[in-house]
């Protein structure tokens, strides 16, 4: 697959996500909270090298600010600057610009550096003027290039800082790209003077009131529009991360302004907690949700019990495993900590799961739900059971997407594993001619447990005599029979549950 297919694919799977699921973990959560969330769902970025040619900062942006006629979309000036033709190079008079100042975490080549949810082309001199100060209000000018003003400005209590200023139709796409930066990266410590005037080190609210109160209006005054909204897609088709305030354009009110106290929704409505099992009908044995929590204690490691690096996290999908890049070839498991069902009559496991790039063709081919009774470190030494049950997702997400909807596995009966303490294996496979995608969210077992108490007086033709019983309180013999189930068993003065399987 080519680089402008494989961008393409990616344009068409990011243009259909699904906001509601991407920022989940948000929902519900005000102000610092907020922020932390917003935080750990767009920190993980897979960020280009930085420079000039094919994998680096400018071929980010033939794909983020190139205009129909190749001409480069400057912010920062009113200048004209064309891209060569599909070389990735860097445009002759311009600078790769850091909206954020690089300096003001120290100026390490770390995913910030990188970033191009703030890099932008900027013209070389003004990009010189701006040098590293903070953005502002400019009332005492130094220089002005009828699109970027430098000079000073108020900063806290009103005193004079330097500062550079955007052209008002620019102020809002900057404002957003600071809003970005101190949220995904608000573990960095700000150093220098330049960023101690406009910056606080802590989580919340990380922007100083002056600086994120004239930001609040400049996002207000100039609106999202459908470059910003493009750029965004552009920019996640190559880092898989998102700028949330360009997404969600009242979530600065809900971090710094007006609704800070209420708490946060995409569409009015925060949903409600799963409604937990009815007491003695069912109990929740193990969640996991993959996409905020990771992968926890779950192992991923290949059959000889050696880690598995097809298996990753990512907070967009879940557990992902994908073999494209790997060879194309993977016999690879996702497996659960040990779950006790020695307790329980009966168990039912459930989770969400999507595919990608099998055109159609059956997922159980290459992928399979497993159970194990004696998994101990290798999973090519374990006894599986195979769950032949699984409802697998087969609509994709738009017409021209390579990967289905999530859709839930169905409820998979665990019930022939009651009495034992169980593994349960997501087992990909590929191979140099087929290589699928597999992502796997919302791991849920239930059980539903055995009486907590057993009446001693259990009632048996002759009373006190040795006996056996159903689960229902249905006398069945004295001796316990050969066919599976849960019986309570009386014997020499003493009641119990045994199993039979």
């Amino acid at each position: 697959m080519t680089i402008s297919m494989m961008v393409c694919v990616l344009v068409a799977r990011a243009q259909s996500i699904d906001l509601n699921a991407y920022y989940a973990q948000a929902l519900g959560k005000k102000k610092a909270e907020l922020k932390t969330a917003m935080h750990e769902i767009i920190e993980q970025a897979d960020v280009l090298y930085y420079g000039s040619g094919n994998g680096k900062t400018w071929y980010g942006f033939y794909y983020t600010d190139r205009m129909a006629d190749n001409e480069v979309r400057d912010r920062y000036s009113n200048e004209h600057h064309y891209f060569s033709d599909n070389n990735y190079s860097a445009v002759d008079g311009m600078n790769i610009e850091h909206s954020f100042p690089k300096s003001w975490w120290g100026g390490d080549n770390n995913q910030a550096y990188k970033d191009i949810h703030h890099l932008m082309p900027c013209e070389k001199k003004i990009n010189s003027s701006k040098s590293n100060f903070g953005m502002g209000k400019v009332t005492v000018v130094n220089t002005n290039n009828g699109c970027t003003k430098v000079g000073r400005g108020p900063g806290a209590t009103g005193s004079l800082i330097q500062l550079w200023e955007p052209a008002d139709r620019w102020k809002g796409d900057f404002a957003r790209a600071i809003f970005y930066i101190v949220t995904c990266y608000q573990n960095l410590t700000w150093q220098g003077e330049q960023a101690l005037a406009s910056l606080e080190n802590n989580d919340w609210p990380t922007l100083q009131p002056w600086a994120y109160e004239l930001y609040l209006q400049w996002a207000k005054a100039d609106p999202v529009d459908d470059i910003e909204r493009a750029r965004n897609e552009a920019v996640y088709t190559i880092q898989h991360n998102r700028n949330p305030f360009i997404d969600l354009p009242d979530l600065p009110d809900y971090i710094w302004g007006d609704k800070t106290d209420e708490a946060f929704t995409i569409d009015g409505t925060v949903p409600d907690p799963p409604t937990p099992p009815a007491p003695g009908d069912s109990t929740l044995l193990m969640v996991q949700n993959f996409k905020t929590s990771g992968v926890g204690d779950f192992a991923v490691v290949k059959a000889d019990g050696t880690q598995s690096t097809v298996w990753k996290h990512d907070p967009r999908y879940g557990m992902v495993a994908n073999a494209y890049s790997l060879g194309k070839t993977g016999d690879d498991y996702l497996i659960s900590p040990p779950i006790d069902l020695t307790s329980q009559q009966g168990a039912t496991l459930e989770f969400r799961h999507a595919v990608g790039y099998n055109s159609g063709a059956d997922p159980s081919s290459m992928f399979e739900v497993l159970v194990s009774a004696d998994y101990a470190q290798e999973p090519k030494n374990a006894t599986w059971t195979l769950l032949e049950d699984v409802v697998w997702p087969t609509e994709l997400m738009s017409e021209t997407s390579k990967f289905t909807k999530f859709i839930s596995s169905g409820r998979l009966c665990l019930d022939e594993f009651v009495g034992e303490t169980i593994n349960i294996a997501f087992h990909y496979t590929a191979t140099t001619s087929q290589c699928w995608a597999w992502e796997v969210d919302q791991f849920q077992v239930q059980g539903k447990p055995l009486p907590v108490d057993i009446d001693q007086n259990y009632m048996s033709p002759v009373i006190a005599e040795d006996a056996v019983f159903d689960m229902n309180g249905n006398y069945v013999g004295v001796d316990v029979p050969r066919r599976r189930g849960v019986y309570i068993v009386r014997q020499g003065g003493y009641t119990y549950k045994r199993f039979v399987k």
